[in-house]
């Protein structure tokens, strides 16, 4: 049983939302064309195919985690996984939105001489008429849904659009209220406030890393970064949208509470 499969004792999340094959709407796009995803041991699993010069290429099957929307809840809507061949690791994320598969990735590079590490979102819809047959071997098992990789840095980017105080911009929020950005010995350091009445709850600082939004670019427009809390592990992912931060958190919970793993989407302002 694979880690996205039980948590605490409690029944296999409902991953209907999300298996099938999916196709990126931009038929063009340079990147990953098409995902499948399958369930396997209760678990999901994810099937990466690229832009090839022939056919599509067949970057293997990994594992993915999947999230709901509220720790009680036992519908997917959501999931992440990593791929990373040693050369290049490739942090996705995605959710269902109104049929759709909206899907962020957050690429790096090793060595020198390679581009500046940087920040896709791509749109997927839902394609039933079949799923692609394997050409031969996958292209291999690559990561696992948890990366403890060390952050990007020094800086190869310009963190300015990015460093700041962020405020949530829903004064009901249940999950942030605010996020500090910052620059720290040459890294992003960031600082997140949870909702916690009567006050709010220090999830302390934490270094992450910064994505441009082109191999071209120079400056930051996208972070990631995790915390490893008391109540389990949240993994973050953030992105400037007309001013706007977005950030993502997936949360897992490993303190016995039985309860989902849950992927929150917010929106934040600058000071």
């Amino acid at each position: 049983m694979t880690a996205s499969a039980l948590h605490d004792g409690r029944s296999v999340l409902d991953h209907a939302a999300l298996l099938g094959v999916w196709r990126n709407t931009d038929a063009g796009a340079g990147g990953v064309r098409r995902m499948v995803l399958t369930e396997r041991g209760g678990g999901l699993r994810l099937r990466l195919l690229g832009a090839g010069r022939h056919k599509p290429y067949d970057w293997g099957e990994i594992e993915a985690r999947a999230y709901t929307t509220a720790p009680g809840s036992p519908s997917a809507w959501a999931f992440t996984a990593v791929h990373d061949t040693g050369l290049r690791g490739l942090r996705l994320c995605a959710y269902s939105r109104g049929g759709l598969l909206v899907v962020t990735t957050y690429q790096a590079f090793s060595g020198p001489g390679w581009p500046s590490p940087y920040w896709t979102r791509e749109f997927f819809h839902r394609d039933d008429s079949a799923a692609p047959a394997p050409d031969g071997e996958p292209a291999g098992q690559y990561g696992t849904a948890l990366p403890t990789s060390a952050p990007l840095g020094p800086w190869q980017l310009d963190p300015t659009a990015l460093v700041g105080m962020w405020h949530n911009v829903d004064p009901a929020a249940t999950r942030l209220a605010r996020v500090l950005l910052r620059e720290r010995d040459g890294y992003l350091a960031v600082r997140p406030h949870g909702v916690w009445a009567p006050r709010r709850h220090d999830w302390h600082e934490t270094v992450g890393s910064a994505y441009a939004g082109d191999v071209r670019d120079t400056a930051a427009v996208a972070f990631t970064a995790f915390f490893e809390l008391a109540a389990g592990r949240v993994d973050m992912v953030g992105y400037l949208d007309r001013r706007l931060l977005t950030i993502e958190t997936a949360s897992t919970l490993t303190d016995g509470g039985g309860r989902y793993p849950f992927y929150v989407r917010e929106h934040f302002y600058p000071s």
